[in-house]
């Protein structure tokens, strides 16, 4: 990994037409002892509960693991989101606790479920 490389995003696509149905991302990418990055991702509401968002978590975090040769990736969940949990779950995350009032959300702190994946290689 390039010492500079701090983002990386990927559109998600329905591959029987080729249509952008979402985007994928890698952010705050650290180097050096850290070796990790934050994950997030956005799909159209029409394609939820079809197993893209999933495919594409397991997708980047292949990347992450394989070409950017990172440690971690930790996503930050508002807990009443069961369905972005359970794409993380689904893509090996486990949860490691609650980020209290960890992002403010229109004027108001919010917490957030953080769910974690080590690098299986190290």
């Amino acid at each position: 990994m390039r010492q500079d490389d701090e983002q990386y995003e990927f559109g998600i696509f329905q591959l029987a037409n080729d249509v952008l149905i979402g985007t994928i991302n890698l952010f705050q990418v650290c180097c050096g002892s850290l070796q990790s990055a934050f994950i997030g991702y956005f799909l159209d509401q029409k394609y939820h509960g079809k197993g893209y968002t999933t495919e594409a978590v397991k997708l980047m975090t292949a990347f992450a693991f394989s070409d950017l040769k990172l440690h971690r990736i930790e996503a930050e969940v508002m807990p009443h989101n069961l369905a972005s949990i359970r794409v993380l779950e689904k893509a090996g995350f486990h949860k490691e606790g609650i980020a209290r009032k960890n992002v403010k959300i229109e004027e108001k702190w919010e917490d957030h479920q953080v769910l974690a994946l080590i690098n299986p290689h190290d």
